[in-house]
């Protein structure tokens, strides 16, 4: 699928497809013209509340005809008791309720699903779910993350686009994120373990392996002690 970026210093076209992008922008526009343009599913665990009395009522308000084949696989995804639907909302936990926040969106009919704030509320081991969850409905949408946290960013991401000023970038995320001169030049911020393994480099002429997976890095400072 084509998606069109424009904004007042830029005009991009490009080519999606089962993929998680990430945008990093000191530029709102970029993405209020993105919301304007493709109206995409935004699933924000920042405002949450619910209208009706069970997670399939709920549901259902969101879309009266629901994905529920792609519905029933998030919940396997999620280890949740296949009586989840029928509960009734207010017996739900606070994850459980950011879960439903999302089952309701991804019941929707869109191509894009747009997420902000992914993590919030979520403890480490529901983030790892909430991940696998993302690179499953990435086989079925279009997928943006947007956060003020870039380390988020860097270990989700596919590909990722960098609008600052007048400058567009879009490519691999690793590729992106591993450029740590060119991110300080356009005054972006750095993924804490590129950040490492740059000035492991620049201080002290350690030559690191990129990573986005702390223990790899780890291992490889002990190969240079």
């Amino acid at each position: 699928m084509e998606i069109k970026f424009r904004s007042s210093y830029v005009k991009k076209i490009i080519e999606i497809n089962n993929s998680i992008i990430s945008i990093q922008s000191d530029n709102d526009k970029l993405i209020n013209n993105l919301i304007e343009d493709y109206k995409p599913v935004v699933i924000d665990n920042s405002n949450i509340f619910f209208l009706g009395e069970t997670v399939l009522d709920e549901i259902s308000l969101y879309n009266k005809y629901p994905e529920l084949e792609i519905v029933n696989d998030v919940i396997k995804i999620l280890n949740l008791n296949s009586d989840f639907l029928d509960k009734e909302i207010k017996e739900l936990s606070t994850t459980e309720k950011i879960y439903l926040n999302l089952l309701r969106n991804i019941s929707k009919t869109n191509d894009i699903i747009l997420f902000k704030n992914i993590f919030l509320g979520l403890d480490l081991n529901n983030q790892k779910k909430y991940i696998n969850i993302i690179n499953y409905l990435k086989e079925k949408f279009i997928v943006f993350i947007l956060s003020d946290d870039v380390n988020v960013l860097y270990k989700l991401a596919d590909f990722s686009i960098i609008l600052s000023k007048r400058s567009f970038k879009y490519d691999d995320c690793e590729k992106i994120y591993t450029n740590v001169k060119e991110l300080i030049k356009m005054n972006m911020d750095i993924p804490d373990l590129s950040y490492i393994t740059y000035k492991a480099k620049e201080d002290k002429n350690i030559k690191l392996f990129y990573s986005k997976d702390v223990r790899d890095i780890i291992k490889d400072i002990y190969k240079h002690v």
